[in-house]
């Protein structure tokens, strides 16, 4: 079979399954098996595909046709211009998540302009595959040179999972960024540490969405449960965060998460309120318009 008619065949596959994105998603899978660019697919439509790669293509749209999402197919995701290493033992990183990093990053720089001789350490709480200290990692040289800050910058990152451990350090040496990975529950890895910016993209699925199941939702059944579903109100990893929050040693200058949206706002609030009654708080909203980040200044 040629390209052309390849494509067609799986795309009708796709589709008959209610896959929203068949022709997207078959363009990615043939371009993986192929080991070319979506551009290769146009330019030579009537190039013959081996068996082997037939073979190979047709086993991954079988595998789509369930709802696996595409990035636990390829092993890619990319996240703030980086390419990620993922399988089922992470959760997929998401766009809306580039806001908690964009955000981090502004206080980094700020916390930076302040001082010269300041020398900060930022810790991600539950990191998963590890994309969001990478993707600040990456992107701390171009502040420090724009500041002419010559101090190091440390980045600690936890998470209980220890395959996700090994993931997050996979994707680490991967983009050559020096992050310390730490085992442990939330932040008890580095409740002993001075940690100046603490940041979080901890689970905040409501548990009775386990049963929704939509087109548009099916490939969350793929991804570890324990990074989505966080009880009724998807704020119970949040309320066990913040209790240890107060409880730290040494308390950070800024802590920053992101949640699920509008409908968790009130209540988060009152969960931090609750621990830190003096601290200043500030939501920013996602590209739809949607509380997504809530910045907290102690």
């Amino acid at each position: 079979m040629t390209i052309k008619q390849t494509l067609k065949s799986a795309v009708t596959k796709l589709k008959k399954q209610s896959i929203m994105s068949a022709i997207l998603d078959a363009e990615i899978l043939l371009a993986y098996i192929l080991k070319k660019n979506k551009e290769y697919l146009f330019t030579y439509p009537e190039k013959t595909l081996t068996k082997n790669q037939l073979s190979r293509f047709n086993k991954l749209i079988a595998k789509r046709s369930t709802g696996i999402p595409i990035a636990y197919l390829t092993h890619h995701k990319e996240f703030f211009g980086l390419d990620f290493y993922v399988n089922k033992n992470v959760l997929i990183p998401r766009p809306e998540t580039e806001l908690l990093v964009d955000e981090t990053l502004k206080i980094l720089n700020l916390l930076i302009s302040q001082s010269s001789n300041f020398s900060p350490t930022i810790a991600d709480i539950g990191t998963g595959s590890g994309a969001i200290p990478v993707a600040i990692a990456s992107n701390v040289s171009a502040i420090r040179e724009s500041r002419l800050h010559s101090l190091p910058i440390k980045i600690l990152a936890t998470d209980i999972s220890k395959p996700a451990l090994k993931m997050a350090t996979k994707n680490a040496n991967l983009h050559a960024t020096k992050i310390t990975f730490l085992h442990g529950n939330l932040l008890t890895p580095i409740k002993h540490k001075k940690i100046d910016i603490i940041v979080a993209n901890l689970p905040y699925v409501e548990s009775t969405d386990l049963k929704k199941v939509t087109p548009n939702t099916i490939g969350l059944k793929f991804e570890p449960k324990d990074a989505l579903y966080s009880g009724p109100d998807g704020l119970d990893a949040y309320r066990q965060f913040f209790t240890q929050a107060a409880k730290l040693k040494h308390k950070p200058k800024f802590i920053l998460i992101e949640y699920g949206g509008p409908q968790q706002t009130a209540e988060l609030k009152k969960i931090i309120k609750a621990h830190f009654p003096t601290a200043k708080i500030q939501n920013k909203k996602d590209l739809c318009g949607l509380d997504r980040v809530i910045i907290i200044k102690l």
